[in-house]
């Protein structure tokens, strides 16, 4: 894993300021009122014509599959093993550091994992990490649970050739940015179990991973500068699915929760569906656009080089990755999430895993 580095001059490992309280209270940190200007644009975004690469993508949901179709993407998703029984630990939370230490302890091997890359060369620490108490410490709940999750797909999937472990990087990369982002953007409201979108968006992407491990000649769509739109465009065309079709498949066959599988199923509803067509309830639409603009924060890092999120600005985004969020924002009055990365008790946490783990 030769993307991690460390920023600035620290070269001991003292944990961050942020490790004593990773996620900010809602009282410290309430999230930002939209503007009358955000208000204004956000209308006016939502008057667009839709861009025709949107308007011809149908998004293929599991239950369009034709039987063929259906048993060849089963087929894709038993061939890989079954990963540990942590998983279903993980994907309730575990957003305690002493809950989280203990269930990675629980396994000598990936308590071995998580401390060979904490003192890989890439940290360059002069004063090693020797327990998981002080890497949790050091790099925070959210950070190592990513690793947790990185270590046991890597021990269901295979990735080879250069290519594909360049797609593996970036697929990461964006899914601890976007797991950070929506862990800020479900404690700015308040909602209960942050830690469950954060996990959320760590797993969105195991599709995508199945994908390319499946299919390594498929690893070229995840190349810098891609979009959502053109992976997805390329999945469906491909394999006549896409990776929220895979990513909610492959969690109900490992038999994690319902609620997971539900949100992975509609991680990409709102690039196609309009607000006017989607008949999903305000919370599940809420929670929904959570996952999918914290993923698109993430995605922005990883394939597009953004470096700091404090200046990136939703609105001003030409892609049609983002067309439909404003309309989104609006109809479900969430136009304060637009300043919620700008705002130090939120945003410093996603930078600073930009910073650890490269942007």
């Amino acid at each position: 894993m030769n993307w991690f580095k460390r920023g600035g001059n620290k070269d001991t490992a003292e944990p961050p300021a942020h490790s004593a309280a990773e996620v900010a209270t809602p009282e410290d940190s309430p999230v930002p009122q939209a503007s009358i200007g955000d208000l204004e644009a956000l209308t006016t975004l939502a008057e667009r014509k839709t861009p025709d690469s949107l308007a011809d993508l149908f998004l293929v949901m599991e239950e369009h599959l034709n039987e063929l179709e259906l048993e060849d993407i089963q087929a894709l998703v038993a061939a890989l093993k079954q990963p540990p029984p942590l998983i279903e630990r993980l994907t309730g939370g575990l957003d305690d550091p002493e809950e989280l230490r203990e269930a990675i302890v629980s396994s000598p091997t990936l308590s071995a994992d998580v401390l060979r890359v904490v003192n890989s060369a890439a940290f360059a620490l002069r004063s090693p990490i020797s327990s998981i108490e002080h890497a949790v410490a050091y790099l925070g709940t959210t950070m190592v649970r990513g690793l947790v999750l990185q270590s046991t797909v890597g021990q269901v999937m295979k990735f080879e050739t250069d290519v594909q472990k360049a797609a593996y990087m970036r697929i990461w990369r964006s899914s601890y940015v976007a797991s950070a982002a929506a862990q800020a953007y479900a404690t700015a409201l308040s909602l209960e179990h942050p830690s469950i979108h954060a996990t959320r968006a760590l797993l969105v992407n195991i599709g995508d991973l199945a994908l390319i491990s499946a299919r390594p000649e498929l690893s070229v769509i995840y190349a810098p500068k891609t979009g959502l739109l053109s992976r997805v465009e390329a999945q469906q065309r491909d394999v006549m699915a896409n990776s929220a079709v895979l990513s909610s498949m492959l969690v109900r066959q490992w038999s994690l929760p319902e609620d997971l599988c539900d949100a992975l199923r509609h991680s990409l509803t709102p690039l196609t569906w309009t607000p006017d067509d989607n008949e999903r309830s305000t919370d599940q639409q809420r929670d929904d656009l959570l996952l999918y603009l914290a993923c698109r924060i993430g995605d922005e890092v990883a394939y597009a080089g953004l470096k700091s999120v404090a200046g990136f600005d939703v609105l001003e985004q030409e892609s049609p990755d983002f067309f439909y969020v404003p309309e989104y924002l609006r109809r479900l009055e969430l136009g304060g999430l637009l300043r919620v990365l700008a705002e130090p008790g939120h945003g410093r946490r996603v930078q600073q895993i930009i910073e650890t783990f490269g942007g």
